[in-house]
C-alpha cells in the first residue's frame, strides 16, 4: 500500500515505517503505550508481518520504539520526541495523505452525521445511561491520552449501537480506519483535548435529550477534529 504521487517511498517496508512515525506523530500512539502486536498492524495495513517487523526495526533504530519482552512485552512507544528524529517522515507522509483524505473526510463527518442524527432518534433509556457515563469517564481521562483514545472509542462506539444499524456502524469502522492511515484510531493530542471534551459533552447531550438535528449537526464539525490534528502535525513536521 504505497503512497502514490511523486514522494512515493522505496518500498512497502518504507511507506509502513512512515506511516507508523507519522501516526506517533499525530497522536494514534503515545509515550509509554504498547503498540498493536505485528499480526494486528499487518491485518490493520494490509502487509505481511515480515513487512511489519522490518519497519518496527526501523522505528527502533530511531529510538521511537523499544521492544521487550516477558509476559507483559512487546513494542512500546519511547518519549523520544519524533521531530528531532524523524520529522521528514511524518512531512512526506501527511502532505501525501492529507489531500487525499479532504473529500473522505467530507463523506466521513456526512455519515457520522446522519449516525448521530439516528442514534438520537432511536436511543433507549439504558443507552442514554451508558453515554453519560462514559462522556464522564472521558473527561477523567486528564493528561493520559491513550486512555483518552479508549473512552473515545467507546462514547462513539455506543452512539453507533443507538444507531441500532449493523450497516451504519461497519461504515464508520471502514471509514476510521481509512482516515486515520489504516491504524483505526483516533489521533489525540493534549492541544485538542478540551476541545474534544466540549464537543463529546454537547453530542451526548443532544443524543440523550434526543434532539436529532442539533445532534447531527454537531457530529459533523467534530469529526473535523482528526483532520485538524494532522494538519497541526504536517505544521510542526514542516517547521523542522
Amino acid at each position: 500500500m504505497t503512497a502514490a504521487g511523486s514522494l512515493r517511498p522505496a518500498s512497502v517496508t518504507e511507506d509502513v515505517a512512515n506511516r507508523l512515525v507519522t501516526a506517533i506523530a499525530i497522536g494514534t500512539f503515545s509515550p509509554g503505550e504498547r503498540l498493536p502486536s505485528e499480526r494486528e498492524l499487518a491485518t490493520r495495513l494490509e502487509v505481511s508481518r515480515v513487512t511489519v517487523r522490518q519497519a518496527l526495526q526501523r522505528l527502533g533504530d530511531l529510538g521511537l520504539v523499544i521492544a521487550r519482552r516477558g509476559r507483559h512485552g512487546g513494542t512500546f512507544v519511547t518519549s523520544q520526541a519524533w521531530e528531532d528524529v524523524a520529522p521528514d517522515e511524518a512531512r512526506r507522509t501527511l502532505e501525501t495523505e492529507l489531500p487525499r483524505l479532504r473529500d473522505l473526510f467530507d463523506y466521513r463527518c456526512l455519515v457520522e452525521g446522519l449516525i448521530a442524527r439516528t442514534a438520537a432518534e432511536r436511543r433507549t433509556p439504558e443507552q442514554r445511561t451508558e453515554l453519560t457515563e462514559a462522556l464522564a469517564a472521558f473527561g477523567t481521562t486528564g493528561e493520559d491520552m491513550e486512555l483518552a483514545r479508549a473512552w473515545d472509542r467507546r462514547l462513539h462506539g455506543l452512539v453507533c449501537a443507538a444507531a441500532a444499524n449493523p450497516h451504519l456502524t461497519a461504515l464508520s469502522a471502514h471509514l476510521t480506519a481509512a482516515a486515520t492511515l489504516g491504524f483505526g484510531a483516533e489521533p489525540y493530542e493534549r492541544e485538542f483535548f478540551d476541545q474534544a471534551l466540549h464537543e463529546h459533552a454537547e453530542l451526548v447531550a443532544a443524543v440523550v435529550e434526543g434532539d436529532a438535528e442539533r445532534a447531527q449537526r454537531i457530529a459533523q464539525g467534530h469529526f473535523v477534529l482528526t483532520y485538524r490534528t494532522m494538519e497541526r502535525s504536517l505544521e510542526r513536521a514542516a517547521a523542522r
